[in-house]
């Protein structure tokens, strides 16, 4: 309709007219019909048998009551048309005056929302994370600037993340490029090369490629679409005592005691991805943890969710650092974890495990002592 692409202020102009227009005709009208039938007195006109009796003077009639007359005189059908006249004049003004001080009342109610609109026009590439002017009124407009103030934090902080992530991925994946390349030319300027050197140039290109691929298979890991995969429910106790099997090894080196208290305890979700999240952590807590260290694992189900506890007695994280071990290619100490191995994809692959199974997680941690996740899961699939 032709009227939806007006602007606001125009429609709402319009709306109130028709509205007034309507008001002011009804009673118009209804001002018009009392005029005319209720409010007007019939005349009075003698009865003519009792003129012809008199004029005869045969015989003595009583007096008898006049006739009302219905039918008006010209003076009243005059009288009605300027009363009629006047009432059209007066809704003719009443419907004018009343559009034109609503256009001008809802020129000034729309105003914060015009300001509103053209700061919003004047964000672009240039100034994309611009805050818009929360007016002091504690109306709707006032509570939209402030959502649009949110949404654009939001969006800064999503662009930032998607900045940090790219800026490492090119570093992950560039190191090890640069790694192979280079090997490359210090065989290439052997004159000629002996079966020695390539075998060891084929050794370290073998090196960097596992661990490109390693980067890429976590990264496919985080962006995993959970539509396709089968939730179950399966035991907790028999899926860390797969992972603690796995990690054995280095539990022997470093003498590290895992207290396991799983009370039969059921899990619902994806049995491998889940795998995956809880094997991260445990690995962390392994290869973090000191000698002679301890990890406990716990479980407690609730009527809605599943509540699993991994504390370790490894080195811990600054506080500052919590929120950030989440970030992809975020490491505590960036020299310790290539020493190790570690990517920084580990606990990223964690957090997005978690969050597509609508559970949650929180570390707390003190450097130093220990670090304890606690993850939330829920029961069934919502």
């Amino acid at each position: 309709m032709l009227i939806k692409t007006l602007p606001l202020r125009l429609r709402l102009t319009l709306l109130m007219a028709i509205i007034l227009s309507i008001g002011c005709i009804s009673l118009m009208v209804a001002s018009i019909y009392a005029a005319r039938v209720i409010y007007v007195q019939p005349q009075l006109v003698p009865n003519a048998d009792v003129l012809d009796g008199k004029k005869e003077g045969s015989l003595s009639v009583p007096p008898v009551p006049p006739i009302p007359s219905v039918s008006p005189t010209p003076v009243l059908i005059e009288q009605q048309i300027d009363f009629a006249s006047a009432g059209f004049l007066c809704a003719i003004l009443i419907i004018a005056s009343g559009t034109g001080i609503t256009y001008m009342v809802t020129g000034r109610a729309l105003k914060p929302v015009t300001n509103l609109s053209k700061e919003i026009e004047e964000i672009d590439e240039n100034n994309l994370y611009r805050q818009v002017q929360v007016p002091l009124s504690k109306d709707e407009v006032a509570s939209l600037s402030v959502s649009f103030n949110r949404m654009v934090h939001k969006l800064q902080k999503s662009f930032l993340a998607y900045k940090h992530f790219s800026a490492n991925a090119a570093h992950e994946l560039k190191t090890p490029l640069a790694a192979m390349l280079a090997r490359i030319e210090v065989v290439q300027l052997s004159d000629p090369p002996i079966l020695e050197e390539y075998t060891e140039a084929l050794e370290d290109i073998r090196s960097n490629v596992e661990r490109l691929n390693s980067i890429v298979h976590d990264l496919l890991q985080m962006n995993t679409d959970m539509n396709g995969f089968r939730y179950k429910t399966f035991k907790a106790n028999e899926l860390f005592q797969t992972i603690i099997r796995e990690f054995s090894l280095e539990i022997q080196r470093k003498h590290i005691h895992v207290e396991i208290h799983l009370e039969n305890v059921l899990l619902y979700g994806e049995k491998n991805l889940l795998y995956q999240a809880f094997s991260n952590i445990l690995h962390n807590s392994i290869k973090y943890n000191k000698e002679n260290g301890n990890i406990q694992i716990t479980a407690v189900r609730h009527s809605v969710t599943t509540c699993i506890t991994i504390a370790d007695t490894g080195i811990g994280i600054p506080e500052d650092q919590i929120d950030k071990i989440f970030d992809p290619f975020y490491c505590v100490d960036k020299s310790r974890s290539s020493e190790l191995g570690g990517n920084g994809l580990g606990l990223s692959i964690v957090k997005a495990v978690i969050d597509k199974h609508n559970g949650s997680i929180q570390v707390h941690s003190e450097a130093g002592i220990a670090t304890t996740f606690v993850i939330q899961l829920p029961n069934s699939h919502s």
